[in-house]
């Protein structure tokens, strides 16, 4: 239970402090932030399908 506990606090924390730049961050920046998420997401896809196929 507490494991839980911790990583929802730094699921918080890791929000509140990618909130609290977000706005100071350039057009750039803002770019780059996002298609890294994106990347990751469509990374992930491709590995969840490779490991459900085996």
């Amino acid at each position: 239970m507490p494991k839980y506990l911790l990583i929802g606090l730094g699921v918080m924390a890791v929000l509140f402090v990618s909130m609290h730049y977000w706005g100071k961050l350039s057009n750039q920046g803002k770019n780059r932030v996002l298609m890294l998420i994106f990347g990751v997401f469509f990374l992930s896809i491709f590995v969840l399908l490779f490991l459900l196929m085996n």
